[in-house]
């Protein structure tokens, strides 16, 4: 036990967000969006399993992870346990800082006052500045400035000192906790609405109860009129999430990141996907609708290359989803806001960054995409996500972000650059559950001359035609999953009905 209270101080002293102590491996910090290994010898699964015990008490861990509070010398740190094939994993999280004690209402309207005050009497200067608003610092004064109005609106819980992140991640705990525990993928809190989640693709509600005028006010300060993209680690769990004000008031959308980045095999992916790591350089995309698992697939590909060879990475995320525990590569990951304004930026920052491999969130925009092709052009392997049906789609979107004058050297750097575009989607099973399929397209000799044409209408019977090359058409992915899949969803998804018919009765498999 004492060695695991030594190592809970070493988070607090280098000012981690969470240590992850697992059998077998030296214990992690999670340090401002980096993952450290700390130098020590990997950790023994009797000492976890002694300092586990305790905490589940008549708990299991049988039935997935479980939350629970450890107490020490005062302190009150969140834990989540979950049982492995080496023994017990342990992450455990920094506590949150202490509440200031409440105000009485009276204490507050007078505080407004003053500071309406000041600000009418005082010079205009920066919020901040050494004698702004009577020499007291931003941090104290900015929620206090963001609650007072004309008509005086009553005082919300973000007034107490507390960041409107902090509250949000409050408000947030119960539905995440609840999600968590039924495998969902997405919470929803919106104001005049109970909250939700996404499960296998479906909106359910939970009976769990959030004040709308919390929410209201922790979405206004985040976002204002508008929306707000950040991370959080909440309720045993992290999140991206979009806060953003609608007709009908605010709401919350939170994606749950799972704790460990899965394996192409966990994700039922083919062989097919894993060999795009063989590329040295180009352009590897990957298609999808929202919600696809466009990101995981990419985060286990780098995974996948950690394992298999020693390089380095540059991941340019929005936010950070999946944190890497790098093994054989040096891997920095940076976060869209905070460590660059834009990914076009993000990525020509890159490229003095000597990476061998670089992971970009989204293509946007024409300066991102052009700043891709460039990176890959120049002996750089870049992994991206697109939001495109297919591959055609795909290709004509990345050309169409061109000005017409552009797009035919758009075509001959696609064509010269891009080595594979994965398209991928999540069904729901019959069962339970969802399954991915895929449309892969490696970047033969024959594409690329398709591509350099613009003849994009012939790209279908290359593809069709293409087995041997590792070409998988969206429809034999399909056919596969007939007897997992309602013949309803599989139609709703298939572009070619008639290759997907030829394919479900065992022609052309």
């Amino acid at each position: 036990m004492s060695a695991i209270v030594s190592l809970l101080r070493v988070m607090t002293l280098r000012d981690a967000e969470a240590i992850v102590l697992e059998p077998g491996k030296p214990p992690v910090l999670r340090r401002r969006g980096n993952v450290e290994a700390l130098a020590m010898p990997a950790l023994e699964p009797a000492l976890l399993a002694d300092f586990a015990t305790p905490l589940l008490g008549e708990q299991s861990l049988a039935g997935g992870p479980v939350m629970v509070t450890f107490h020490e010398d005062g302190t009150t740190y969140p834990v989540t346990l979950e049982q492995t094939a080496r023994g017990v994993r342990i992450v455990v999280r920094r506590p949150a800082p202490p509440k200031r004690p409440e105000k009485k209402e009276e204490m507050y309207r007078q505080e407004r006052q003053d500071l309406q005050g000041q600000s009418a009497e005082s010079s205009p200067l920066p919020l901040g500045a050494p004698g702004a608003l009577g020499g007291r610092s931003s941090s104290s004064v900015q929620g206090a400035v963001a609650s007072s109005s004309a008509h005086h609106a009553p005082v919300s819980p973000i007034d107490s000192g507390e960041s409107p992140r902090s509250r949000l991640a409050e408000l947030l705990a119960e539905a995440v906790a609840a999600a968590h525990a039924r495998g969902a993928s997405d919470v929803f809190l919106s104001t005049g609405h109970g909250a939700r989640v996404k499960l296998d693709g479906r909106l359910e509600s939970l009976d769990v109860h959030v004040d709308d005028e919390a929410l209201a006010a922790a979405v206004s300060a985040l976002a204002g009129n508008g929306s707000a993209d950040l991370s959080l680690e909440t309720g045993g769990a992290r999140l991206r999430v979009n806060a953003f004000a609608h007709l009908g008031g605010s709401a919350v959308a939170a994606r749950i990141i799972k704790e460990h980045v899965p394996a192409l095999s966990d994700l039922g992916l083919p062989d097919e996907v894993a060999s795009i790591i063989e590329h040295r350089e180009g352009l590897v995309v990957v298609c999808g609708p929202t919600g696809a698992g466009k990101s995981t697939t990419l985060a286990s590909l780098v995974d996948l290359l950690d394992q298999r060879r020693a390089v380095h990475v540059i991941t340019l995320e929005d936010p950070i989803e999946y944190r890497f525990a790098a093994r054989r590569s040096l891997i920095h990951q940076r976060e869209l806001g905070t460590h660059m304004p834009t990914f076009a930026d993000g990525l020509r920052a890159a490229l003095r960054e000597a990476p061998d491999v670089i992971l970009l969130g989204e293509l946007r925009d024409r300066d991102t995409i052009a700043a891709a092709l460039t990176a890959a052009e120049t002996g750089h392997l870049v992994l991206a996500t697109l939001h495109a049906p297919n591959a055609v789609g795909a290709i004509d979107r990345l050309v169409d972000a061109f000005p017409e004058t552009q797009q035919r050297q758009a075509r001959t750097q696609l064509a010269a650059c891009l080595r594979t575009v994965i398209t991928q989607y999540l069904l729901p099973k019959k069962a339970g559950g969802r399954v991915a399929a895929l449309e892969v397209v490696p970047v033969t000799p024959a594409v690329a001359n398709i591509i350099r044409k613009g003849e994009l209408q012939t790209l279908p019977t290359a593809i069709q035609s293409g087995r041997e090359a590792g070409m998988i058409p969206l429809e034999r992915s399909l056919a596969r999953l007939a007897d997992v899949v309602s013949p309803q969803v599989i139609k709703r998804v298939a572009a070619d009905h008639d290759l997907l018919a030829s394919l479900s009765t065992g022609r052309g498999r």
